[in-house]
């Protein structure tokens, strides 16, 4: 018996940071996927990533499922996600395989659960939920719910450098430095969630720049003013980053033409620190099963 489970990527977040003490984040799901295709057989199979493993091993655990049968299940993943860049490769791996695990034992969670099923192996991200959130990564509780972005289209700025997450919470003053940003961040949530309600890229962009240069006290981005500079002249709406990753990001609407804003980048010679950079559309977040 085979199964499959998808996933999207992320371009890092709209905002991150924190609210009452806790820290929250809102992602958003872009065209690029994880597909994760596992197959029941009749010979053991132990190999596979060890995050995709663990999944597995969630879901049996949650069903109350015989342990000895993840043995005879394989595991199958094609991504098109960059790693350790920010763009939820390792999130889209782990829920691509909650999916392909749930739809081969037959049984259903809502998004909600299984993002908490997800945290149980790695601090995770909201693209599992249709609608974008205001979601907490360390116990995927949601303190709000915005609406659906699906409209509009980001110019990725993707640099050779990586970042893991787990390096970034591990900074001996992360939190610290997060504490900093608390009533800056807690504004640029509501203008995102009034920009998401009206459907408004103009307040999103603005919410997206405030978390983005709160962010520098964390983790630089380097030529950050000068995108945003260039995304401001071309009528771009606003750049957002990947706060624990290393892309940037700049939000259009889907009739701009970032070639005017790329060929900009590479005059200015950003594109030497970002050596890929490439659109990809705005979608609403959620698993799929094809």
């Amino acid at each position: 018996m085979k199964s499959r489970g998808i996933c999207p990527a992320s371009c890092g977040e709209f905002v991150q940071g924190i609210i009452k003490d806790k820290e929250y984040l809102s992602s958003y799901a872009i065209d690029r996927y994880s597909i994760v295709n596992l197959e029941e057989r009749i010979e053991d199979v132990k190999k596979g990533p060890l995050k995709a493993r663990k999944a597995i091993e969630e879901v049996f655990k949650y069903f109350n499922l015989p342990k000895k049968e993840l043995k005879h299940i394989s595991i199958d993943i094609n991504s098109e996600i960059p790693i350790s860049k920010g763009m939820a490769s390792s999130t889209a791996d782990i829920g691509a395989t909650i999916k392909a695990t749930l739809n081969l034992i037959g049984k259903n969670l809502d998004e909600y659960e299984i993002s908490r099923l997800a945290t149980k192996i790695e601090p995770t991200d909201s693209i599992y939920i249709k609608e974008n959130t205001i979601f907490n990564p360390l116990d995927a509780n949601v303190i709000k719910k915005l609406g659906i972005l699906d409209t509009g289209k980001v110019l990725i700025l993707e640099p050779n450098e990586t970042l893991s997450t787990k390096y970034i919470r591990k900074k001996e003053n992360y939190n610290k430095l997060k504490k900093q940003n608390k009533y800056i961040i807690e504004y640029a949530f509501k203008l995102l969630e009034e920009g998401i309600k009206k459907k408004d890229l103009n307040l999103i962009g603005q919410a997206c720049n405030i978390s983005s240069i709160a962010n520098e006290n964390i983790h630089k981005k380097k030529y950050l003013n000068e995108i945003m500079d260039i995304s401001k002249e071309y009528g771009a709406y606003g750049v957002n980053i990947a706060h624990s990753g290393t892309v940037v990001g700049i939000l259009l609407e889907s009739d701009m033409n970032e070639e005017i804003i790329k060929a900009k980048l590479i005059d200015r010679k950003i594109n030497k620190k970002y050596k890929k950079i490439y659109t990809a559309n705005i979608i609403a977040g959620g698993l799929r099963s094809d």
